[in-house]
């Protein structure tokens, strides 16, 4: 079975107020040392085919042009060109050198942190770059032949109002995506915004945001097809689609986690431990019961659920059985519905009511 690739590059030119995934400040030297680390571990690690690569980060393109170069000539023996091939662009960090570099070297999909079209709220968020730095980002894109590119926005911030949101949304839609990812501010520990006591919005508020840009996007053409992510038809994400049908998956570099079988792991994030060769810090064995629970947890996120026929293809036995519990109140409730051969969380919204319900099948 052929599997998706996440490649992590753990530096950004700045760091976010909200951002707790691996990073650090872009230092070229240190950039070189890891590098050269990731190029061993890609060679010990991926020996067959991929589905899909995704570079994320971090800031992929807060590397130099010469080490974004030697990156990408890394994984071109693993590149389907007919196969999608995605990073994860900040456009304070962008040029026309490395848009040709990506170009040349196959990548097909752009993931765009536009975040706000208000230049005071991204400043407010620790970005640096404008919202001209967005549609500059695309015109660049757009001038290479990169037209599937998707744009990531953030809401439940503070100091956000629904005026501007309202017109981060329209801009949004006016750079004609294919993609739209959309997330709700979320305070993690580590971050400068937990050290500040900084505070989202209440759950009412955060649902008149979520559900305004959801009938604005879909007004568009963008459908909703998993909780946070709308596309037009076709342009799905593939990548996060392996991820949300529970398919196996390998994390490569400083950060990254993967799934491969019943075991999920995570890498270190020390650098010095990664250039001596001890990528994986932590193994999990799954058990059967861990397998099917996270089946549910990434399928229902999605519009279409869970195939009922795979869950009982993957683990010997129909969700009815496994969650007799707990299933069929959530039925006779209508927070699921059964269609299509498909298990269906009614309302996106209350997934997190719908899981917690099902998690109770182990206590009962």
């Amino acid at each position: 079975m052929t599997k998706a690739l996440y490649v992590h590059v753990p530096f950004c030119a700045h760091i976010c107020y909200y951002c707790d995934f691996c990073h650090s400040i872009y230092q070229k030297d240190r950039a070189h040392r890891w590098l050269e680390a990731f190029k061993r571990e890609f060679k010990e690690r991926v020996d067959d085919e991929v589905s899909t690569i995704y570079i994320g980060g971090g800031t992929p393109t807060a590397l130099d042009d010469d080490l974004l170069e030697e990156l990408l000539k890394t994984l071109a023996c693993v590149h389907d060109p007919d196969k999608e091939y995605t990073i994860e662009i900040n456009p304070e960090t962008l040029n026309a050198k490395k848009v040709e570099l990506l170009k040349r070297y196959g990548i097909n999909r752009a993931s765009i942190g536009m975040i706000s079209s208000n230049d005071k709220e991204l400043a407010s968020l620790g970005r640096r770059h404008s919202f001209s730095d967005v549609t500059r980002t695309v015109e660049l894109l757009k001038r290479y032949g990169i037209d599937n590119y998707s744009l990531d926005i953030l809401y439940s911030f503070p100091g956000e109002t629904f005026e501007n949101y309202k017109k981060t949304i329209a801009e949004a839609l006016a750079l004609r995506p294919k993609h739209l990812s959309l997330y709700s501010l979320t305070i993690e520990e580590g971050t400068l915004f937990y050290k500040r006591g900084v505070e989202h919005f209440d759950e009412d508020e955060e649902a008149d945001y979520y559900e305004y840009a959801k009938k604005a996007f879909e007004e568009n053409g963008l459908l909703q097809y998993e909780v946070s992510n709308f596309a037009l038809k076709g342009y799905e994400s593939k990548h996060n689609l392996v991820y949300w049908h529970y398919e196996d998956f390998i994390g490569l570099s400083m950060g990254a986690s993967g799934k491969i079988g019943a075991m999920r792991y995570d890498n270190t994030r020390d650098l010095i431990e990664y250039e001596k060769g001890h990528y994986i810090k932590e193994r999990l064995d799954l058990k059967k019961e861990d397998m099917m629970y996270e089946y549910l947890m990434m399928g229902l996120r999605l519009n279409d659920g869970i195939s009922l026929s795979d869950f009982e293809k993957r683990f010997d036995t129909s969700v009815f059985e496994a969650y007799k519990k707990t299933l069929p109140s959530l039925l006779e409730s209508g927070s699921v519905k059964v269609i299509d051969g498909h298990l269906i969380a009614s309302d996106l919204e209350i997934l997190n009511t719908i899981l917690v319900d099902l998690l109770d099948q182990d206590s009962e």
